[in-house]
């Protein structure tokens, strides 16, 4: 494995670990609340965090990115968590340095750039998303793990 992906693979770890421990304190009873009318639940924002990693990879490998059935309780939402961060971890640890150089596209977002840039958007995204659903347990009363792995 490259030094780049390692580095990248550590940064995302940091923050998915982190996640993983925060939807384990997560009240199942929580499961449809959501801050605000079109906010997403936390189901939802679980879901989202799950297989979100899969739009940058698909941008990188040229492909249309797959979304799995939003689940329909949190149990099932940390289930999915789980099995899709192995699998994201797995192909995290498959990229080259050729793929990190490459340039890919995503749509949604208008902009061409470099593999190893895409994945920092990964990174970003994976913060930014945790941190909502760390406000998430703190409205719900659940006082939140840190906000990442330091051990990573």
């Amino acid at each position: 494995m490259s030094k780049s992906i390692e580095q990248i693979l550590k940064r995302w770890k940091m923050h998915r670990n982190a996640l993983l421990e925060l939807v384990e304190v997560l009240p199942d009873a929580s499961s449809s609340w959501r801050p605000w009318e079109e906010g997403m639940t936390v189901t939802e924002l679980v879901h989202h965090l799950a297989w979100t990693p899969d739009f940058f990879f698909a941008s990188i490998d040229g492909r249309a990115m797959v979304i799995p059935p939003v689940p329909e309780t949190l149990t099932e939402a940390r289930e999915l968590l789980k099995q899709l961060t192995s699998e994201h971890e797995q192909k995290l640890a498959s990229y080259t340095d050729e793929d990190l150089q490459k340039d890919a596209t995503i749509d949604l977002f208008k902009i061409t750039e470099p593999g190893v840039e895409v994945l920092h958007r990964l990174i970003g995204h994976e913060a930014h998303h945790k941190g909502q659903l760390l406000l998430y347990a703190r409205m719900l009363g659940v006082t939140p793990p840190f906000y990442i792995d330091l051990s990573v």
